[in-house]
C-alpha cells in the first residue's frame, strides 16, 4: 500500500485515493463498514457477552418497571388533584362565611347608626 501511495504520478493521470489503494491491495469485501472505509468491523453483540434476545429481555423488564412507576406516580398525582379540589372548596366556603359575616356586621352598624 505504501508503494502505491508514494509512486510518482505521471502528468494527466489522476492519483488514487486511499480507499482505491486499499481496495486494490486488499480486494473488495462485503464486510467492510460503509462510511468507515477499510478499518476493522465493529464488534458484534455476542462479543460483549449479550445476545440480542438477552438485551430485549432486559429492556422489557426496564419498560415494565417504568410503567409500574408511572402508574404509581399517576395515582399519587390524582390524589393530590383531589386534595387540591377539596381545599379549594373549603376556601370558597370560608370566603362565603366571611362575606356573610361582613354583611351582617355592616347591617348591624347601619341599624345602630340609624337609631342614633
Amino acid at each position: 500500500m505504501l508503494e502505491l501511495q508514494h509512486q510518482p504520478i505521471s502528468e494527466g493521470v489522476i492519483a488514487m485515493t486511499e480507499a482505491e489503494i486499499c481496495e486494490s491491495v486488499l480486494g473488495h469485501r462485503s464486510g467492510y463498514v460503509k462510511g468507515l472505509g477499510f478499518g476493522p468491523k465493529p464488534a458484534s453483540a455476542s462479543k460483549f457477552g449479550q445476545t440480542s434476545s438477552q438485551r430485549e429481555v432486559e429492556l422489557e423488564k426496564k419498560l415494565s418497571e417504568t410503567q409500574v412507576l408511572m402508574e404509581a406516580q399517576q395515582k399519587q398525582l390524582d390524589t393530590q388533584h383531589e386534595w387540591i379540589e377539596h381545599l379549594e372548596t373549603l376556601l370558597e366556603q370560608r370566603d362565603q362565611q366571611h362575606q356573610q359575616q361582613f354583611e351582617e356586621i355592616l347591617r348591624h352598624l347601619r341599624s345602630s347608626q340609624g337609631s342614633l
